[in-house]
C-alpha cells in the first residue's frame, strides 16, 4: 500500500501542469524516478483519468516501474482543469482535485484507486477539502489511506 501522502496547492493551466507539479513534489520527496513524468503524461494520453464525480477530479498514475516509494499527491486546484473523461474520452471535465498515484504495484493500484474513488465520490469530503490547511488535509488523507488500510491487511 502507499507510505506517503502529499497535499499541494496550485492554479496549473492544463492537465500536463497538473502531472509536472505532482511529479515535482513526488520527485523532492524520493517516491519517484525522474521517468515518472513521462510515464504519467504517456498514460494519461491513451487512458485519459478525469472523473466526473459531483466535484469533478482527475486519478493520474503511470507504471510501478517508475515509482521508489509508493505515495499519493493530491493536487488542490485553485480553478478547475479540463481533464479527458475515464470512461469517455471525447468528454472532458473540470477537475478540482489530482490525486496522482505512486504505486508499486498494479494489485496496490487497483485497491488505491478504489479507495480514492470513495473519497472522490465524498462531496462533503470534498468540500471539507477545498478549505482544509494541507496539514489537516494530509492527516486525514493519510489516516484513511494508510492508517484504516493498515487494519485491513494486518
Amino acid at each position: 500500500m502507499i507510505e506517503n501522502v502529499f497535499v499541494i496547492d496550485g492554479s496549473p493551466d492544463s492537465w500536463e501542469e497538473c502531472l509536472k507539479l505532482t511529479y515535482q513534489k513526488l520527485l523532492s520527496e524520493g517516491c519517484v524516478k525522474e521517468s515518472f513524468l513521462t510515464g504519467c503524461i504517456e498514460r494519461e494520453k491513451v487512458f485519459p483519468t478525469g472523473l466526473e464525480t459531483e466535484i469533478p477530479v482527475a486519478i493520474p498514475h503511470t507504471d510501478a516501474i517508475h515509482v521508489i516509494s509508493p505515495a499519493v499527491c493530491l493536487l488542490r486546484l485553485e480553478k478547475p482543469v479540463s481533464f479527458a473523461r475515464m470512461d469517455d474520452e471525447t468528454e472532458s471535465v473540470e477537475a478540482e482535485f489530482v490525486f496522482n498515484m505512486a504505486l508499486s504495484n498494479d494489485v496496490d493500484q487497483i485497491t488505491m484507486l478504489q479507495r480514492i474513488i470513495e473519497v472522490a465520490q465524498n462531496k462533503e469530503f470534498l468540500l471539507k477539502a477545498k478549505n482544509a490547511s494541507v496539514e489537516e488535509l494530509m492527516k486525514e488523507l493519510h489516516k484513511i489511506w494508510i492508517e484504516d488500510l493498515q487494519g485491513v491487511y494486518a
